[in-house]
């Protein structure tokens, strides 16, 4: 027979009247949301002022507390640029005292025999410079390195001496060495008559700060989507291991880290095949004009939008605003995407708009720890449900079962509203198979612990609908 308790009312009061309690245990309906919140980790410049992460829902934010021009603000800037609809913090890690500044140069070559516009891209962002017809290439240099420095956002400063333009990275760290200089990125640019742009790319940056404090310092505060600045190995095997155990039954906070990474096919190949974290995701391109810092701040805000409507939906095709594509010639093929994606390294397409677009986000687990190929946590939606499988399951027993006494009934009373759970998850599309569901759960008293009751669940995860096969026989 059911029963029920009191939570404040007791049964030995002798003086007369009526008392009544109000519990909200059966007051939520339906299915919790699925929660998203991030944290952008990038460089400041100068040190961090902050030894947490800070609620940011303005660039601007990002400007104040980590400096304009830094990598924290401009992921701020992607974030929001991506999407404006997700719960971002920002936590900013000074350089590594270490450090040294990547840098590069642009040699003008003149004089100019017309008037026309030096149409160069750092970063991403355009920066074009007036020529006047007549002007020396030192005239040139001098105009480029005060167009640099007008732009304050940009991650690098210029200085002019005779015809060669130097830029230095405001950072220390390899960061820097990932900064796109170019020119003439659009259809129809081209360098004014008589001159010349010769440009060396950044490079010579090393030693990144350590994520290790970092890390240590966010504790156990619930970050289900993490955009990390820096991509070096040592510190990628960092967060490797906290997000392991985050995921873990003792902390049950998981996560998923973004990371940027730019590099030819077997740069991104060779790197990927290195990496077999379960909740790392990283985004490469070739050439990219924006760095990947943005690429991972941006990829980031857009799947955590999309997964905190739906985990077990595909985020194929859907637009990352704010990234600049890849030239044409310098976007993969589909044989070198197919590889990239068998080596733990997620993809992207341009779409007919130049937009670029998701193709698929992956983990960069790819072998078990036997070392035979795996690829049961391939999909980043697969982490996604199986983590709001657990989360939901910890709302609804908190709500239904607060200081619950473990009896026959009890037990009944769970297994039913497992079951009845699972009826959500399948209507909600982040389940298929309820009857085997249903019949391989096993709910039992623990035979040494009789405080504690053991689950089995064996839930049947939905599968995005990413490739189509069909054969067509044609008959003349």
């Amino acid at each position: 027979m059911a029963s029920f308790a009191f939570d404040k009312i007791s049964s030995n009061q002798r003086v007369p009247g009526s008392q009544v309690e109000i519990a909200n245990n059966r007051a939520r309906q339906g299915l919790p949301p699925a929660l998203q919140k991030i944290p952008l980790i990038g460089q400041c410049i100068g040190a961090a002022s902050v030894s947490a992460p800070v609620r940011v829902t303005r660039a601007e934010q990002g400007a104040t507390l980590a400096g304009r021009g830094s990598i924290l603000a401009a992921m701020v800037a992607a974030a929001l640029t991506a999407s404006s609809q997700v719960e971002l913090w920002a936590m900013p890690i000074a350089d590594n005292a270490a450090g040294v500044a990547a840098t590069g140069s642009i040699t003008i070559g003149g004089p100019s025999t017309a008037a026309g516009t030096l149409a160069l891209m750092i970063a991403g962002v355009r920066v074009p410079v007036a020529v006047a017809s007549g002007a020396s290439a030192s005239t040139i240099a001098t105009a480029v390195a005060a167009a640099i420095n007008a732009l304050p956002d940009l991650p690098v400063t210029a200085s002019a001496a005779a015809a060669v333009v130097t830029l230095t990275c405001r950072h220390k760290g390899t960061a820097g060495n990932d900064i796109d200089l170019r020119a003439n990125y659009f259809d129809g640019e081209s360098l004014p008559a008589g001159v010349t742009a010769t440009i060396v790319p950044m490079a010579a940056g090393a030693t990144n700060p350590d994520l290790t404090s970092l890390v240590a310092s966010l504790g156990d505060a619930w970050y289900q989507t993490i955009a990390i600045g820096v991509n070096d190995a040592a510190n990628m095997s960092v967060i490797d291991t906290d997000l392991e155990d985050r995921w873990g039954p003792v902390r049950q906070i998981e996560g998923r880290a973004y990371f940027g990474l730019s590099g030819s096919f077997s740069t991104l190949s060779s790197f990927g095949a290195t990496r077999n974290g379960k909740h790392a995701t990283i985004v490469g391109g070739y050439n990219l004009p924006s760095p990947p810092w943005i690429v991972a701040a941006a990829f980031a805000s857009v799947a955590a939008y999309y997964l905190q409507i739906d985990p077990a939906r595909p985020l194929t095709d859907l637009v990352v605003a704010g990234i600049r594509a890849p030239r044409p010639e310098h976007r993969f093929i589909r044989t070198e995407r197919e590889l990239l994606l068998k080596d733990g390294i997620s993809t992207f397409r341009v779409n007919a708009e130049g937009n670029v677009a998701i193709e698929r986000l992956i983990s960069c687990y790819q072998v078990s720890a036997a070392g035979f190929d795996d690829d049961s946590y391939l999909d980043v939606q697969t982490t996604a449900t199986l983590g709001y499988y657990r989360y939901s399951y910890r709302v609804r027993m908190a709500e239904k079962f607060p200081r619950a006494k473990l009896t026959e009934d009890a037990i009944a009373s769970v297994h039913a509203e497992t079951i009845a759970l699972a009826r959500e998850w399948e209507e909600a599309e982040l389940m298929e198979d309820v009857d085997g569901f249903i019949a391989n759960l096993v709910i039992e008293r623990d035979a040494t612990n009789r405080r504690q009751l053991n689950t089995l669940m064996t839930p049947d995860t939905v599968n995005g609908l990413l490739q189509l096969a069909t054969r067509i026989e044609f008959i003349l």
